[in-house]
């Protein structure tokens, strides 16, 4: 399809909206014309700047070339904040979010939380903000740390940042326990569809059968978890039945599991006796 004879919002935003699908072409519009949705349509006969154009045109590449449209604008929304993002993190997802949801009614401005594997640092971050609680947000990766630091900045939160290969690192006990690790079985076709395809692997890939990284993240949580302290995990929909096992076995009450707005499976918690 050849471009737009008439350089306006309007036909630059139909133009991306014939390559791409309409939440895309309207998100990387706003990005490239730094104007919000209703900006975008109201002024749709307005004049579109060579300059935004071309940040335009390479955008609509870059995502038919398959990279994720959050790693083009560099950010993603996820629960009450728009959160930076690079190749070395996950991309927020809104299924995460129920891991929040679970949490929040067991937390206080008192409490103390360790989020394992933050990445952006969406999830940790997102708890402090809503509850004032002392959090530690870890990460294996210096450059998701990185990150995660950036938003703590520009929300203006006081967190705690510690490079840890899951608990390696850490030495003190905590009330909550939060973690959304790596749970996609080594072999499975979704890694190489979509946006997985550009997402760092280590933040995905959870061995054989993707429980890797949850049997250590459940079963070494009771050092680290005061007596009543609660943990709670994010797993893929069809891994609840051994996830359960897994926080049975290693000694955890009150198991329940929580589903996301798919009324998929996605996260379970239990409490420490």
């Amino acid at each position: 399809m050849s471009e737009p004879t008439t350089h306006t919002l309007g036909s630059w935003f139909a133009y991306a909206r014939k390559h791409l699908d309409d939440a895309d072409a309207q998100t990387l519009c706003e990005t490239a014309f730094e104007v919000n949705f209703s900006e975008l349509v109201a002024g749709a006969k307005l004049p579109a700047p060579a300059s935004q154009i071309d940040v335009l045109r390479d955008f609509i590449g870059r995502r038919r070339n398959g990279e994720p449209v959050a790693y083009i604008v560099g950010s993603r929304g996820f629960w009450r904040h728009e959160f930076i993002v690079s190749t070395k993190t996950l991309i927020p997802r809104p299924e995460s979010e129920t891991l929040i949801e679970t949490v929040l009614p067991f937390l206080t401005g008192s409490a103390r939380v360790l989020d394992l594997g933050t990445g952006s640092g969406a999830i940790g971050l997102s708890i402090a903000a809503e509850t004032g609680a002392y959090v530690m947000m870890t990460d294996v990766s210096n450059d998701a740390l990185q990150v995660a630091a950036n938003n703590a900045t520009n929300l203006k939160l006081e967190v705690q940042l510690r490079r840890s290969n899951w608990y390696d690192a850490i030495h003190e006990s905590f009330d909550c326990i939060v973690s959304n690790p790596p749970y996609v079985a080594s072999n499975d076709k979704h890694l190489q569809n979509g946006d997985l395809i550009s997402e760092p692997l280590i933040a995905l890939d959870g061995g054989l059968d993707g429980l890797d990284a949850l049997r250590v993240v459940i079963g070494d949580a009771p050092a680290y978890l005061h007596h009543g302290g609660r943990l709670a995990v994010e797993h893929g929909f069809d891994q609840e039945e051994a996830v359960y096992a897994i926080f049975e076995s290693t000694g955890f009450q009150s198991i329940e599991l929580m589903r996301d707005l798919s009324d998929h499976p996605r996260v379970t918690h239990g409490v420490m006796p």
